[in-house]
């Protein structure tokens, strides 16, 4: 099943690169950006950049932010986009949310010794998202699924992560962190979401653990690593989009979240 997806379009790599456009491209869309890989000079990938763009415009097939224009996305830099091409050395590489350029002349580029973190102009200062604490983001890392959730507010993310975890599994584009996630987490689970408006925290109970099971450690931890799924980390040290909280709950929870008695009920979410 197709999703929608977002695309910057570079020449050049690094900080002094120059944005030539950038689309929304429709989960519907029938548009590809193969013709653009096969670009062998800077004016030629412009050229094709700008009839995509213009061919996406005409069939309303995305949201299209031509060269010039200011930039489209509430994330401050590429980090946060789901597809950037560039074109930088005579040919065209494609980084995926910004994690390494991984692909040339759309081929997949193994990881090597020699990567370097991949680096954007900043787009803007701050971040624009709604319903959680805006902060200025220009250094921090964005996760592999920022881009589904930049809109979300506190509650709707915690019914996304709730989703991502209990239902049936959907493989797709971004999949490969929750398929590693979710490989750490027993499927007999269950799970209830607290959303903590006020301090901007998720509180996660596990229902199906007890203190001393082998496997509790490893679930703690594998859910503490949601917050860079799911929005950015800062090498800084500074405040995380939201923080997470886990708890293995005991048989007296039931009457807290008496849902969860059911053992057909996988999760429930509540909020403060």
């Amino acid at each position: 099943m197709s999703r929608s997806t977002t695309h910057d379009f570079y020449l050049g790599r690094g900080p002094d690169a120059e944005r030539i456009g950038s689309i929304h491209l429709g989960a519907c869309a029938c548009q590809s950006v193969e013709q653009i890989w096969r670009a062998r000079s800077a004016d030629e990938f412009a050229d094709l950049v700008n009839s995509f763009l213009h061919a996406a415009e005409v069939g309303q097939a995305g949201e299209v932010t031509h060269r010039g224009r200011p930039w489209p996305w509430p994330w401050p830099t590429s980090h946060g986009t789901d597809y950037t091409h560039a074109f930088d050395t005579d040919t065209v590489w494609t980084a995926r949310q910004g994690q390494r350029w991984s692909m040339r002349a759309g081929e997949y580029v193994p990881p090597g010794p020699g990567d370097t973190p991949v680096v954007f102009p900043h787009g803007r200062d701050t971040c624009g998202y709604t319903g959680i604490y805006a902060a200025d983001t220009t250094r921090r890392r964005y996760g592999p699924l920022l881009g589904e959730t930049h809109r979300h507010d506190l509650s709707q993310l915690g019914l996304s992560i709730l989703s991502d975890l209990t239902l049936p599994w959907s493989p797709g584009p971004a999949s490969a962190q929750l398929v590693e996630l979710r490989a750490q987490l027993p499927p007999h689970l269950r799970y209830a979401i607290t959303a903590h408006e006020t301090t901007v925290e998720l509180e996660i109970e596990v229902f199906g653990l007890l203190d001393g099971d082998l496997a509790a450690d490893a679930v703690v931890q594998a859910l503490a690593m949601l917050p860079a799924l799911y929005g950015w980390t800062d090498p800084n040290g500074d405040p995380p989009r939201f923080a997470v909280r886990v708890l293995l709950a005991d048989d007296e929870r039931h009457r807290t979240h008496p849902v969860l008695a059911d053992r057909h009920t996988r999760a429930v979410l509540t909020t403060t």
